[in-house]
């Protein structure tokens, strides 16, 4: 059985003020499916944590840190950045 837990990523959605590590480690240890966190990215860098920390079983979503969106965060590197992670997954 998974743990309680009250953490909630409505928090710091939008807030671009970083992703709860603990919260995505939870999710990848008990999700039965398939799970997207949305929340807290702030850097390029958050994809590659959020991908380690959960263990490539939590999916990622980014709204207001995207540069199309008034973010920070390239719309154009965060696609390099998925088209980069297919092809490790073709090449495998």
């Amino acid at each position: 059985r998974a743990p309680r837990t009250r953490r909630s990523t409505a928090r710091v959605e939008g807030l671009r003020c970083g992703v709860l590590e603990d919260l995505v480690e939870l999710l990848a240890e008990w999700s039965p499916i398939p799970v997207t966190y949305a929340g807290g990215v702030n850097a390029l860098e958050d994809l590659d944590r959020v991908k380690e920390v959960g263990k490539g079983r939590v999916d990622l979503t980014i709204g207001s840190a995207l540069d199309i969106f008034g973010g920070e965060v390239a719309y154009d590197d965060v696609v390099a950045w998925q088209r980069r992670q297919e092809s490790e997954v073709e090449g495998a």
